[in-house]
């Protein structure tokens, strides 16, 4: 019976009913888009990071995160490498040499960040092969090629075809030098790493800096980023005993950790905003049925109908509302998110190559990503709240009087 006068009282007031749905459901598929596009940016926004720094985990030296120095190299990489690449969760395995020095032409000299990359391993330097804008990427490891950003480029003057020299520390200590011919230019969409980021042939780095087969870093990419922290553990677990240890690429990337950080709070008080004011509604469609129904729940009252009886109807009537407004905002909210998890939005209007931000180039195109847990997260809350603020009216109608609420029309 609680049932039934639940769904003849929605019924009775349909406009009012259907007014409350639909702003749950808007408030549902706003709040679902946005945790979408967001985490969608946040996703592109950290692969890309991750890809121009030293991958999902970083294995190094441990003294070198604290006090950078071409001194700070591991040996012999390839034992390690070869374990690495037996973990089913890790897609690449990349040996990097990192470090800063002075780039020098005619026109004057910069300071600049160095990365001794292997050009054969599929996948290495990715996002730079993509940005290219002249000439070529590198093609062998052991050619005396650099490839430089734009920014840098015009501020040295050099063009493809053209010589530079690449002075820096080897590994014990010393200053040399190396004379390099520009093979391309790339522009990634940032001014900060096309005017500092250098790449170079691995093999070449080694031999200028007196590191045998040595490297800096082993660059390790994962299959599923979401599976971090548990490769990590796996990671920590094979790797010998001894100055190497492995990162997560938060620890060495903290501008970039902070601002998703901080960017996600504000996100969630977004959504707590939309979905209070969500419940507000809710609250004032119930509360405004109860009041006008007062005599009809005296009347209820007086034939038997008990009090609990009485707040499980108004609650039943709140949860009906809440759970309709859910269903429909969640299938208009997973349609849109569905459409620019294909599709993005393109922002190429205000941008035609992006722009940099904590040390990553944030795509010009920005998809959605909206992750099954997020959605129930999003479900429940949404719930929850709304029905709990249905317990004043549900409340306030099980204390109805029989004799009060009939003597007035």
């Amino acid at each position: 019976m609680v049932a039934r006068l639940a769904f003849r009282n929605l019924k009775r007031h349909f406009r009012r009913t259907l007014i409350s749905t639909v702003g749950i459901a808007l408030g549902v598929a706003l709040s679902l888009f946005s945790i979408g596009l967001g985490d969608g940016g946040h996703n592109q926004m950290i692969e890309n990071g991750v890809r121009i720094g030293q991958g999902h985990l970083t294995v190094q030296v441990k003294s070198y995160l604290e006090a950078p120095s071409p001194s700070k190299y591991i040996e012999d990489p390839a034992p390690i490498i070869s374990a690495l690449r037996e973990n089913e969760d890790i897609k690449l395995v990349l040996p990097r040499i990192r470090g800063e020095g002075i780039l020098a032409t005619a026109a004057g000299s910069e300071g600049i960040q160095f990365m001794g990359i292997d050009p054969r391993l599929s996948g290495e330097g990715e996002l730079f092969r993509d940005s290219m804008r002249d000439g070529d990427f590198l093609v062998e490891p052991d050619s005396t090629r650099i490839v430089i950003g734009a920014k840098l480029a015009k501020r040295l003057k050099l063009s493809v075809g053209k010589k530079t020299v690449l002075t820096t520390q080897d590994a014990e200590g010393e200053i040399t030098s190396i004379l390099l011919r520009v093979a391309g230019i790339f522009r990634s969409g940032s001014s900060a790493i096309d005017g500092i980021i250098c790449l170079v042939p691995i093999k070449t780095l080694q031999d200028t800096m007196g590191m045998g087969n040595g490297v800096t870093s082993l660059a390790v990419f994962l299959e599923n980023p979401f599976q971090q922290d548990r490769v990590y553990e796996e990671v920590a677990a094979l790797l010998p005993e001894g100055p190497v240890r492995v990162y997560h690429w938060q620890e060495l990337q903290p501008d970039l950790r902070d601002y998703v950080v901080i960017d996600n709070i504000f996100g969630y008080l977004t959504y707590g905003v939309i979905i209070f004011l969500l419940s507000i509604g809710v609250l004032n469609t119930v509360l405004m049925s109860v009041m006008e129904r007062r005599r009809e729940i005296g009347i209820l009252t007086a034939l038997g109908m008990g009090s609990n009886a009485i707040l499980r109807m108004v609650l039943l009537e709140t949860a009906l509302i809440t759970t309709i407004g859910i269903a429909f905002g969640l299938v208009l909210g997973l349609a849109v998110n569905w459409y620019f998890s294909i599709h993005g939005i393109n922002l190429t209007a205000f941008s035609s190559e992006g722009w940099d931000l904590a040390g990553t180039v944030i795509d010009p195109i920005m998809y959605s990503q909206l992750r099954p847990h997020r959605v129930i997260q999003l479900v429940v809350i949404v719930f929850l709240l709304t029905v709990t603020m249905g317990i004043y009216p549900a409340i306030k109608a099980s204390r109805t009087q029989p004799v009060e609420a009939m003597e007035k029309p």
